[in-house]
C-alpha cells in the first residue's frame, strides 16, 4: 500500500500509451495535495488516497470513476509474478517439483494445496512403446480439519494456483474456491473483504462499506465463517489502525461463536508496534503471537511435508501437514 503509487509510476513511464489512463489518476491525486496544507496526509499510500477521494465521491453522490479502477487492476496485474511449471516434463523425483522449482512461489502453492487437501499423483502406462507420465490431483484428503480464508487484498494469487493445478494436472473435479456461496468447511472458502480483481470489484478501505452493494454479501460469509471457526490465524496482517472495521467484524462475530478455542496471529514486527496493537485488542487467553514472516511460515510448511515426501514407487504425495507445520512455527 505504501509504494502503490511509486510502483505505478513506474509501469506509466514504460508505456506512456498503454497506460495513459493512469495519467488522469496522478492528476487528481496532484489536486488532493491542497489537503495537506490543513491536515496530516499521506498522498503516497493508496489507501488514504482512495478514502480520501471515496469520501468527497459519496457526500456528493458519486462513484470512484473506471480510470482509478483500472489504475489498481492494472498496477495489481502487472506486479503479481505468473506461476511457472518446472518444464515440458518432470524428472523422477517429481514430487520436488510439484509448484515449479523451488521458491517462495513454489512454497505458496504447498500452503494452498494443503489448504485443499491435495493429493498429488503420477501414473504411467505404455502405447505402442511409448511410455506415458500423467499427473493428476484429487483434493479432500484433510480428514479432521477444515479451512477458509478472509482476505483483505484485491490480487488472484491465490486462484492462479487452483488454476494451476486444474491447467497441470488431471483433476477429477476442478480445483476452486467457494466465493459465492455460504460457507462449505467440506471445500474452503476465500471471501475478499475489498473486491476482487477477477470482479473488476475495488472497495476503498473506508468506513462505507454498506454502499458497496457488491460486497455485501461476502462481508456475510465472513462474518458466518468467523462465527463457525475453531481457530482464528491472521497471517502476514497487521491490524493497521485505520482498520477499525475489521476489528467490529471481529468482535460481533465472537459474541455468538461458541466453538472459537485459539487465535494465533504470524506477522513480522520490527519494533514491537504489531505486537503491542494485537496484545491490546485481544484479551482471549488462548492468543499466541509470533514475530515471523510469512516467508518463513511456508518455508516450514515446504520442511514439513517433504518428509512425507521421499517414498519409493509412485505413491501419491498428500498435503494434509498444515496444522503439524503450524505448531512448529508456533512454538
Amino acid at each position: 500500500m505504501s509504494n502503490f503509487l511509486i510502483k505505478s509510476k513506474d509501469i506509466y513511464f514504460q508505456d506512456t500509451e498503454k497506460y495513459r489512463h493512469f495519467k488522469t489518476v496522478f492528476s487528481k491525486i496532484q489536486e488532493l495535495s491542497i489537503s495537506k496544507n490543513y491536515y496530516d496526509t499521506n498522498l503516497f499510500n493508496i489507501e488514504e488516497i482512495l478514502s480520501i477521494l471515496e469520501m468527497g465521491s459519496f457526500h456528493e453522490g458519486k462513484k470512484l470513476k473506471n480510470d482509478f479502477t483500472k489504475y489498481i487492476l492494472d498496477t495489481i496485474s502487472y506486479y503479481t509474478p505468473a506461476i511457472k511449471p518446472y518444464g515440458k516434463s518432470l524428472p523422477g523425483n517429481w514430487y520436488d517439483f510439484i509448484f515449479g522449482n523451488r521458491g517462495i512461489e513454489s512454497d505458496f502453492g504447498y500452503f494452498v494445496g494443503s489448504l485443499f487437501g491435495a493429493s498429488f499423483g503420477l501414473k504411467e502406462k505404455s502405447d505402442y512403446g511409448e511410455n506415458y507420465r500423467n499427473l493428476w490431483v484429487t483434493c479432500g484428503q484433510n480428514e479432521e480439519t477444515n479451512y477458509s480464508v478472509l482476505s483483505l487484498n484485491y490480487d488472484m494469487v491465490l486462484e492462479n494456483y487452483c488454476h494451476f493445478m486444474n491447467s497441470q494436472y488431471h483433476t477429477a473435479e476442478k480445483v476452486s474456491f467457494n466465493k459465492e456461496g455460504s460457507p462449505e468447511w467440506n471445500k474452503p472458502s476465500l471471501f475478499k473483504l475489498h473486491g476482487c480483481a477477477e470482479a473488476g470489484t475495488i472497495v476503498p478501505p473506508t468506513w462505507a462499506k454498506g454502499t458497496h452493494r457488491k460486497v455485501i454479501p461476502t462481508w456475510k460469509n465472513a462474518y458466518q465463517t468467523l462465527l463457525n471457526s475453531t481457530h482464528i490465524r491472521f497471517i502476514g496482517y497487521s491490524l493497521p489502525l485505520s482498520d477499525s472495521y475489521i476489528k467490529y467484524l471481529l468482535k460481533s462475530s465472537v459474541v455468538n461463536a461458541p466453538h472459537l478455542k485459539q487465535i494465533d496471529v504470524i506477522c513480522l514486527d520490527s519494533d514491537g508496534s504489531v505486537k503491542n496493537r494485537f496484545d491490546y485488542f485481544i484479551q482471549y487467553d488462548y492468543y499466541r503471537y509470533k514475530n515471523g514472516s510469512v516467508k518463513e511460515y511456508f518455508e516450514e510448511l515446504y520442511q514439513v511435508s517433504k518428509h512425507q515426501r521421499y517414498h519409493p514407487g509412485n505413491a501419491p504425495v498428500v498435503l494434509n501437514k498444515l496444522e503439524v507445520a503450524h505448531e512448529n512455527f508456533m512454538s
